[in-house]
């Protein structure tokens, strides 16, 4: 865990890293839906990465297009990296 993840969870509560660059845009959905239905609820964000050297197209649908129930706020932390803090409902 690096330094920043490690002041996230400080801040957020317990974060899961989620790598997923170098994934289609179809296949970064599909590993976040899946990732949100499986995670336990101790979890209260997931620390995307999905880089941002080789396009924006990954970055742009996670800041931008991605959505779901449990998602409540999205924080741009750099330029690769995006925080998806989650509500799970009960």
């Amino acid at each position: 865990m690096s330094e920043q993840s490690a002041f996230l969870e400080v801040k957020y509560g317990k974060i899961f890293e989620k790598d997923l660059h170098g994934l289609t845009k179809e296949e970064a959905r599909a590993e976040l839906v899946y990732l949100l239905s499986s995670l336990d609820t101790n979890i209260k964000g997931i620390l995307v990465t999905h880089g941002y050297h080789k396009g924006k197209v990954l970055k742009e649908f996670i800041r931008s297009e991605f959505s779901h129930k449990n998602i409540y706020k999205k924080i741009n932390i750099d330029a690769s990296r995006t925080l998806l803090l989650v509500r799970w409902n009960e």
